[in-house]
């Protein structure tokens, strides 16, 4: 019975339901060029990956100079770290830092902060990275509109506790007050009209690009010291 419903919606030019099911595939979301930063080709997320050499040094120095890094970075080690395996040499977490997005045409340089996730992998002679999930945080925003002193309080505690969460550098609160910059960099106002970015994306891009690789060379440093 069903052999000759098919061959009948086949002579009516109806569509089976096999062509049905092909007809509500999705298409693949465009994804705006971003510039500056590197761009996954999978997820097309801004994402810094590689390996840095360590020469010489076998898997647990490697590993014991990337948890020194990270100590010496971001202050307060178990706030950073979320999961740690010496005898595989993983160290993977969430931080913060702050970043500046230089000065570009009628824009004065910005100061922001951006919050990413991280892991590492040591093996002997060398430490794998890779930075992902970078995202602006979300901080509560206050008026004074109705009441001056009080509004000026509020933000006094908002200021607050931005700084607290700079020094603690991540906690779950703080994550789940972050908003990824991959939307908010790709929404349509930061392109003119001949699809180039705005001097304001860009500034964004290259104060991300800055901040990374900053901690890049600083964590390639680390692990360049000779043994004492």
């Amino acid at each position: 019975m069903t052999r000759y419903l098919l061959v009948g919606l086949l002579a009516l030019g109806l569509p089976t339901p096999v062509a049905y099911a092909q007809t509500t595939l999705l298409p693949t979301n465009y994804q705006r060029r971003l510039p500056v930063v590197p761009i996954d080709s999978v997820t097309h997320l801004i994402t810094y990956r590689g390996l840095l050499p360590a020469a010489g040094l076998p898997q647990a120095e490697v590993y014991s100079r990337a948890q020194e890094w990270l100590a010496r970075q971001f202050e307060q080690y178990d706030q950073v770290v979320r999961f740690a395996d010496a005898g595989r040499g993983v160290l993977i977490g969430q931080a913060i830092v702050q970043a500046l997005g230089p000065a570009q045409k009628n824009l004065e340089a910005r100061r922001f902060n951006l919050l990413f996730r991280f892991q590492l992998r040591a093996r002997a002679g060398g430490l794998q990275y890779e930075l992902t999930d970078l995202s602006y945080p979300n901080y509560p925003v206050t008026s004074a509109a109705s009441d001056a002193s009080g509004g000026l309080a509020a933000d006094g505690l908002a200021q607050w506790q931005r700084a607290d969460d700079f020094a603690r550098i991540s906690t779950t609160a703080a994550q789940n007050r972050r908003q990824p910059v991959e939307p908010a960099l790709r929404d349509y106002d930061q392109y003119t009209s001949k699809g180039e970015p705005k001097p304001r994306m860009l500034q964004q891009c290259q104060g991300i690009q800055d901040a990374m690789t900053v901690l890049v060379a600083s964590l390639e440093q680390a692990l360049a010291q000779p043994l004492p």
